[in-house]
């Protein structure tokens, strides 16, 4: 029998001078002249420790935030971490981008590529009605659970922005001098958001040993205050019905991630992790949500962690909002939980018991589950890589604009819904040369031929594009 040890391994993580483990033991991340980096709380040292400026060395204040814009070293030094956490997330999941229900890395890039032209137009505007304390108001708004204003949203949004850049560098039709001021206001308007919303200072999880603990105090106790003990029978009940939520939140985002987001851990008296996963199980935004209309928007399930029984070792909240473990099975250390639901996303989120949840909602989860699988079996590939485009795109700022009033004016003034023709023509260059799934991921992540490329060092920072010859 296992017995009870005073102090959980997984804890060590958080003493100053640990390195944490390598999930991905003997792997590294090379870029330009950095040293090779690996995964994890020791890459993310050796790479800050690394950078030009102080931008990413220290927790930033609202002075930093409020700062126009950024300098050229800023910007190449947010380049650089960009790309070691590109790889240090993704590569954690082997099959990311791949899909045998919807052509996922097609519709990524057509994403980027449209997010890229796109997203500052709207990001300026928003900045200019709400100013820089606005934004970041906005993303405290978030620190709740069931909110799409979240850590995982708030990045994607500089995600894609580097991603859309990057792949106009490998079609050739965009230099890396070029759309300096968009790329700056999208930068300043990412940054403002998750500054808001962490509360810590930092821009990313992996700044600060890969935890993301973003809710205000009041929920935090009235979380861990509702979750009651599971037994084996209802362990499975309730993992159940996560699991449930959880495969229609990626049906309905057509088969990625946000859907579903995790907050944690949040470390208990007893020196257990508690985590909070939240699932979105109805979008009103997709048409096909029309699946899963009687669906409550969200559910949220909260539960603790046994880190002895599982021998926990090391946990990381990563910038996605996605739990990642070692050992990687957590599922049968699950001891206590809750259950949330939050009806429409400007609703109050309440509380329900577990007998309740599973008797109302999960049969007509899975339900709501077939009938989106089917939807997607039924529909033209055309309009999938369309569909899921518009999933990233239109999704990833849809829960800023809602909650600041501005989604109906930038869906009718700003044809919110629309893809720039620039964007339109990448359509017909994402199966040549299996260009989407083989030729953007390689020069991605192949330091010789990465598109993660620096801004020239005199480079002139109101330099857009004004010439396409």
């Amino acid at each position: 029998m296992k017995t009870k040890q005073s102090r959980p391994v997984y804890l060590d993580r958080y003493k100053p001078d640990d390195e944490g483990i390598r999930f991905m033991p003997g792997a590294e991340f090379n870029y330009g002249g950095l040293p090779p980096l690996p995964d994890g709380i020791l890459g993310d040292r050796i790479l800050r420790g690394n950078l030009k400026t102080d931008l990413l060395k220290r927790p930033l204040t609202l002075e930093d935030i409020q700062r126009p814009s950024f300098t050229a070293d800023e910007l190449n030094d947010l380049i650089a971490y960009w790309a070691w956490d590109l790889w240090d997330q993704l590569s954690l999941r082997a099959s990311e981008g791949s899909s045998g229900l919807v052509p996922r890395q097609e519709y990524e890039a057509l994403s980027f590529a449209n997010a890229f032209y796109r997203w500052p137009e709207f990001m300026i505007d928003m900045t200019d009605r709400l100013g820089i304390d606005g934004i970041t108001d906005l993303a405290r708004s978030g620190r709740e659970p069931a909110n799409k204003i979240n850590m995982l949203h708030a990045w994607c949004l500089g995600a894609v922005t580097q991603l859309g850049r990057a792949l106009y560098i490998i079609m050739g039709h965009n230099k890396p001098d070029e759309f300096l001021p968009e790329f700056n206001a999208a930068m300043k308007f990412w940054q403002a958001l998750v500054w808001g919303y962490r509360g810590d200072g930092y821009l990313w999880s992996s700044q600060n040993r890969y935890t993301t603990t973003a809710l205000d105090d009041a929920w935090t106790q009235r979380l861990q205050g509702s979750m009651e003990p599971l037994t084996e029978a209802t362990r499975r009940e309730f993992t159940a019905l996560m699991a449930s939520c959880e495969l229609l939140s990626f049906y309905l985002h057509l088969d990625c991630r946000l859907g579903m987001y995790d907050l944690g851990p949040f470390v208990l008296d007893n020196g257990n992790p508690m985590i909070v996963r939240s699932t979105f199980t109805r979008e009103d935004a997709y048409s096909w949500s029309l699946f899963a209309r009687d669906l409550p928007h969200a559910m949220t399930f909260t539960f603790e962690i046994d880190a002895d029984q599982m021998s926990l070792e090391e946990l990381r909240l990563i910038s996605i909002g996605t739990l990642m473990t070692r050992p990687r099975n957590y599922i049968n250390a699950i001891v206590k939980g809750s259950v949330w639901v939050r009806d429409d996303w400007n609703s109050e989120l309440r509380q329900i018991s577990l007998e309740e949840a599973t008797a109302k909602y999960l049969t007509p989860v899975g339900d709501a589950t077939g009938g989106v699988f089917e939807w997607m079996t039924r529909t033209p590939r055309r309009h999938l890589v369309e569909n899921g485009a518009f999933v990233y795109y239109v999704g990833m700022i849809l829960p800023f604009m809602r909650k600041a009033g501005l989604y109906d004016h930038y869906c009718e003034k700003f044809d919110l819904w629309e893809i720039d023709e620039r964007a339109s023509r990448v359509y017909y260059e994402l199966d040549r040369n299996n260009f989407a799934r083989i030729v953007v991921p390689t020069r991605l992540f192949t330091s010789s031929e990465t598109s993660f490329a620096p801004i020239s060092s005199n480079a002139q920072l109101w330099r857009s594009k004004y010439a396409y010859v």
